[in-house]
């Protein structure tokens, strides 16, 4: 968190190079999956972008703060975290210098165990949990759900892969991931694991929105699961320069164009996204004017195409 938080002081006095990165999560996860999907259509623009796998949202604002990646996606909860925490220790607004290029979609939280008798996250009390890998944004929201719930597990901090393995083995009881439904490693697994429930917390309703895994999510399911789920967008610095401003223009129209080919042929939380929807206050001026646009223009029935 120091090493984060020199990061983003150094924003206000270093030069930002123009680039084309983006910073996602694992291989096997979906923020990977939904960089490549903008990767293959930015390319069609001319723009290319380099999609960076990481262990989640901490890394990627490192990795943004410290002009090694141009882009990020970060769950939303992880950014106000962050936000606060530098607010409250320097005094200043990290929103002031990252903005928000993209909203993308609702992610959410999966809770797994392969015990039959660990049904409800209150069964987690006392149990060995994977909490995601340190720095993560899985990390924050399930040390935000043991807070709320007031549940004292025995903790650790393993890459999803390496969780599944132990969970496997009898060396934990249940791990936590938090992605987009439905995210490609857990599309993989079989009946021999389920989902834990969230129950209804209302500290949580201010912060999350509720939401269900399903058959339609996940072909090995027999029923449905109550969690909740995060906002993630795609996050940049708030450089001025045209060259720039452009480029993220033309990339989040090339997002808002393709669309039609996302839901068809990318991955499935294309379906549920939110890349419409704009923040007026935190989201980056020249892409937001872009989607207004676009959103005007659709509206009555036109398409913005490319001469």
């Amino acid at each position: 968190m120091k090493r984060i938080l020199f990061l983003i002081l150094m924003l206000w006095h270093t030069p930002i190079a123009l680039g084309f990165t983006i910073a996602t999560g694992p291989e096997k996860g979906t923020y990977y999956q939904i960089a490549q999907d903008i990767k293959a259509l930015s390319e069609k623009e001319g723009i290319e972008l380099k999609v960076i796998p990481t262990k989640g949202s901490f890394e990627n604002v490192e990795l943004l703060a410290s002009g090694k990646a141009d882009l990020a996606i970060v769950q939303l909860d992880a950014l106000r975290y962050l936000t606060d925490v530098v607010k409250a220790q320097a005094g200043v607004n990290v929103l002031d210098k990252i903005k928000v290029i993209l909203n993308l979609y609702p992610e959410e939280i999966h809770v797994l165990s392969n015990q039959k008798d660990i049904t409800s996250f209150y069964q987690l009390e006392g149990k060995r949990v994977s909490a995601g890998p340190e720095q993560s944004g899985t990390a924050l929201t399930a040390e935000l759900l043991f807070t709320l719930y007031d549940i004292k597990a025995t903790k650790s901090h393993e890459a999803p892969e390496e969780a599944l393995k132990k969970m496997n083995a009898g060396d934990l009881d249940a791990m936590i991931f938090v992605g987009g439904a439905p995210v490609p490693f857990i599309s993989q697994l079989n009946g021999q694991v389920h989902f834990v429930r969230l129950p209804v917390n209302p500290v949580f309703e201010q912060i999350y929105a509720r939401s269900k895994l399903g058959k339609t999510l996940y072909s090995w399911l027999d029923s449905e699961t109550e969690t909740y789920a995060v906002p993630s967008a795609v996050m940049g610095l708030d450089i001025k320069k045209e060259e720039y401003a452009s480029q993220m223009q033309r990339l989040v129209l090339s997002v808002l164009n393709g669309m039609s080919h996302l839901e068809t042929n990318g991955h499935p939380k294309w379906k549920n996204s939110l890349v419409r929807y704009y923040f007026p206050q935190v989201g980056y001026g020249p892409t937001n004017r872009a989607i207004e646009s676009f959103n005007t223009i659709d509206s009555n029935g036109y398409r913005i195409i490319k001469k």
